[in-house]
């Protein structure tokens, strides 16, 4: 009888474990510890994992390449990638619109779409990688990206414009959230991806971003550059943020208590984890001098809530690794500190199922054939399409007839390359450029004629990428080899360089580069447009040689001249082989490969162009900026295009009145002749790999462009107070600018119109307390289906503080069909009528409100205005 109640009573037990959720026993001991089991609670396994752990194990997991412990199960893992509109490595997948574009869809459910997208691909990546497994490059984390770039753009000549959602706190706040929610997904047990907003706060210059010291009131701070970041924290739960390498008012953000704790966690309550920006905690060290040694460096920065380093490319920077063993050593850092960053840590590998048996997780039921699926395509398109803003259609010269056209003439510098911005992908499709798209949609039907571009440069430059092939399976750019020795000896790592511009200080992390010494070397072919003598220059740290059709031109490989210079003759059209070799051994990586191209005399420039679009029906013409002018660590000195560009325009026109310009940017043009002269410009941002079809859709009519600008169009430099001047209320952004831009924030046309009427408030007179509906009538009165934004700006009492002359506060994108009338109604809460005072407060003050709602910040159809009776602080909220 005990016999049979015992062996009852096994098979029962056995039973009950079969029902338990699967577990992974990582530390091979055969008993289900806490940590292991997926039902314990995220912070119990998390106390359980720590306890297990010695200290120096704790440290070990603070750095971005993080190493294994084996005795408790725990694989190496590499954190951080990059996703600013597609999944940047490794491999190929969709690449979107980049940020500015997505911005100026102003349609933050369709940003939604894109991030889930993406997400989707980088999971179904990880998915055919064994879960991780077979995922060995550095910098090519698939489920921790830092991403998306919320800074706000404050000055337009900032290279990194690009990578936002504009100048407004408001609109990327919108766009943020919703790009937040659909990279790390809806399931309620785990993420899918661990969302990394940047760079936290008030990072906004590349000429001297490893030490730059920005300076401005409190004020400023929260009413302009921490919003965003606050409701990607609060409403888009980001599970991580990336600290800036910039100081404010004298304190590095790196190290900036205030920040990273005080209003991070005290007020906002974020749960995450903080990781700095590549290599941020050793420049605390050199060049902030804000800490006295590197033991200093990381013990100010963990002590001020900075949990994850990303030591980056830099040489010196790894300084959890290197230098917080030292400081705990000393007794610089305590272990109670050291718990709680690694406890943030893991706890976003928890949230992962990093450490869960894969059945567990819904995720891990992604296939690796959504990557670069039909249906992402075509929403590549989609999002190009909704991101394209018409600037202007004079006497409705667009959409194009094609029943008057027969030719088209389509040139310009960005007119047959794919410009996609920085930190971009490598598409898994082929991208459509401009001219590609023109051919697709009309190319049967009209003659597209064209001319590759040849700027008339008369100052050195970097050799554009459209003149390299590398002979390879991705023809365009140069076959770039990698050595971790500075003799081009070892087996190397592999990728391909648009062009010879190599700086990794100052460009996105590249696994492929080895620490110095190193050195590089790459092959491929140069075709020239123009015959006649070039002036071809090396620049560089280190040594290096130049070939061209296997002759050696430049021997510099043990004198470390800064520049070398050869004189040669080439021929249009003419295929060179070219093979440049570069050598860094003392830490410092730089080498570029410029030209200076054969001038032609005055007025015989553009001949050529001018005779093809004389003959066509219309000319299109593709202008803008492109890397080599506009990126992380290269700032704009200028809002005007470049002077070969501007020359271009106007001996086209001259040819040919029917001109259409399209810009191909990552931030605003002082385009001011093609503003008063070319009869329609199109904006076009950098469109990703859809774009070209996106732009013919739009010109050709089958799209009614609906974009709007998510920043001022300043009509020149001289518009902008100093760039170093954060003080946005000293003439910064549509808020407070003073003058007549060229094209105001918000600004956008469509082939078809819309009316406003009957604008009304639900209470004219409100306690602080109340919340206020607006509503109003809007129509398309036009002959096209279309969308409108209607925007809503907000418009303080008179106040002795400065404030903005108008604010946005609330839009809605909507579609109406011909003649078809909606109602829009929005929401305004307490919140949306504070603003941030003198005396340290988030405060609503009594007076008269406006609301005025209108096409953009300087198109207002409808006003109608409100009284607050009482006044109310939200403090910190």
């Amino acid at each position: 009888m005990h016999l049979l109640i015992s062996l009852f009573t096994l098979f029962f037990a056995f039973n009950t474990n079969a029902q338990q959720k699967p577990w992974i026993d990582l530390n091979q001991n055969g008993v289900m510890d806490t940590y292991e089991n997926p039902e314990a609670t995220i912070d119990n396994r998390v106390n359980d994992l720590l306890d297990r752990m010695t200290v120096y194990e704790k440290m070990q997991i603070l750095i971005e390449v993080a190493p294994a412990i084996p005795r408790l199960g725990i694989a190496k893992y590499d954190h951080g990638n990059e996703a600013l509109h597609g999944v940047v490595r490794p491999g190929k997948f969709t690449v979107f619109p980049q940020a500015i574009g997505l911005a100026a869809t102003w349609n933050p459910y369709l940003i939604y779409q894109v991030s889930t997208s993406i997400s989707d691909e980088a999971r179904a990546r990880w998915n055919e990688l064994e879960q991780g497994k077979n995922q060995t490059q550095k910098f090519s984390d698939l489920l921790a990206f830092w991403s998306p770039t919320v800074n706000m753009a404050r000055d337009p000549r900032w290279g990194r414009t690009a990578e936002t959602y504009g100048e407004d706190p408001f609109l990327t706040s919108r766009i943020g959230v919703a790009f937040v929610k659909g990279l790390q997904g809806d399931d309620p047990r785990y993420l899918k991806i661990v969302s990394t907003p940047k760079h936290f706060a008030g990072n906004n210059e590349e000429h001297n971003r490893f030490e730059c010291k920005a300076v401005m009131s409190e004020r400023a701070l929260r009413s302009y550059y921490l919003p965003a970041f606050q409701a990607l924290v609060t409403e888009g739960k980001a599970e991580s943020i990336m600290s800036a390498y910039n100081a404010i008012n004298g304190i590095p953000c790196t190290a900036n208590r205030w920040l990273l704790t005080d209003i991070l966690r005290n007020e906002w309550g974020f749960n995450g984890y903080v990781v700095s920006d590549c290599g941020a905690p050793g420049f605390l060290y050199s060049p902030h001098n804000y800490a006295p040694t590197r033991e200093d460096a990381a013990a100010m920065a963990i002590k001020a809530g900075l949990d994850l380093e990303c030591s980056g490319y830099c040489n010196e920077c790894y300084i959890y690794r290197d230098y917080l063993p030292k400081a705990y050593a000393i007794g610089k850092v305590t272990e109670p500190e050291i718990n709680r960053a690694a406890s943030r840590v893991l706890r976003a590998r928890f949230k992962l199922g990093i450490f869960d048996d894969s059945g567990l997780n819904p995720f891990t039921k992604i296939k690796p054939s959504v990557i670069g699926s039909k249906e992402h395509q075509q929403l590549a398109l989609e999002t190009a399409r909704q991101s394209i803003v018409l600037l202007k259609n004079s006497k409705n010269i667009l959409p194009l007839d094609l029943k008057k056209i027969r030719s088209i003439a389509v040139f310009g510098i960005n007119a047959a390359t794919c410009e996609f911005g920085d930190y971009s992908g490598t598409p898994l499709n082929d991208p459509v450029s401009p001219l590609q798209g023109i051919i697709n949609k009309e190319g049967k039907r009209v003659k597209v004629n064209t001319l590759p571009w040849i700027g008339k440069i008369t100052q050195q430059e970097v050799i554009p990428s459209g003149y390299f092939e590398s002979g390879g399976k991705d023809k365009k750019g140069l076959k770039t080899e990698y050595f971790a020795s500075e003799d081009l000896n070892g087996i190397p790592t592999q990728g391909i360089s648009e062009n010879i511009l190599f700086d990794p200080a100052n460009q996105p992390p590249n696994p492929a580069i080895p620490k110095a010494p190193m050195s590089v070397r790459w092959t491929g072919t140069l075709v020239p447009q123009v015959s006649g003598n070039y002036i071809l220059a090396i620049k560089k740290s280190g040594g290096s040689k130049l070939y061209i059709d296997e002759k050696l031109l430049i021997d510099n490989w043990t004198n470390d001249k800064e520049i070398d210079t050869v004189h040669v003759d080439l021929k249009a059209g003419k295929t060179y082989s070219v093979k440049v070799e570069y050598a860094s051994r003392d830490g410092k990586t730089f080498c570029s490969l410029s030209w200076k191209t054969p001038e032609k005399k005055s007025g015989e420039a553009y001949l050529a162009e001018q005779q093809l679009a004389r003959k066509s029906d219309v000319a299109i013409v593709v202008l803008g900026v492109n890397k080599s002018i506009e990126m992380e660590g290269r700032d704009r000195t200028t809002l005007e295009l470049p002077i070969d560009q501007q020359q271009f325009i106007k001996d086209i026109y001259k040819a040919n009145h029917k001109t259409i310009v399209v810009l191909v940017a990552g931030s605003s043009l002082a385009v001011n002749w093609i503003q008063e002269n070319v009869p329609a410009v199109v904006n076009a941002w950098y469109p990703g790999e859809q774009g070209g079809n996106a732009i013919a859709d739009v010109l050709f009519g089958d799209y009614n462009p609906a974009g709007r600008l998510p920043l001022t169009y300043y009509k020149s430099t001289g518009d902008l107070p100093a760039f170093d001047n954060y003080e946005v209320f000293n003439g910064r952004t549509y808020m407070y600018f003073q003058k007549e831009p060229l094209f105001p924030f918000g600004f956008g046309l469509s082939y078809t119109n819309f009316t406003y009427s009957n604008i009304r408030i639900d209470k004219p007179s409100i306690e602080v307390t109340d919340t206020i509906r607006v509503s109003l009538d809007i129509q398309n009165t036009g002959k096209y289906d279309g969308d409108e934004v209607v925007q809503l700006y907000l418009k303080y009492p008179e106040s002795a503080e400065k404030m903005p002359q108008k604010q946005l506060k609330a839009f809605k994108r909507i579609s109406l069909k011909k003649a078809e009338s909606q109602n829009v109604t929005f929401l305004l809460s307490k919140k949306d009528l504070a603003f941030w005072n003198t005396q340290n407060e988030f405060k609503v003050n009594p007076g008269s409100f406006k609301i005025q709602i209108g096409a953009s910040s300087g198109d207002i159809r409808q006003e109608i205005g409100f009284a607050v009776v009482t006044d109310s602080a939200l403090h910190k909220e």
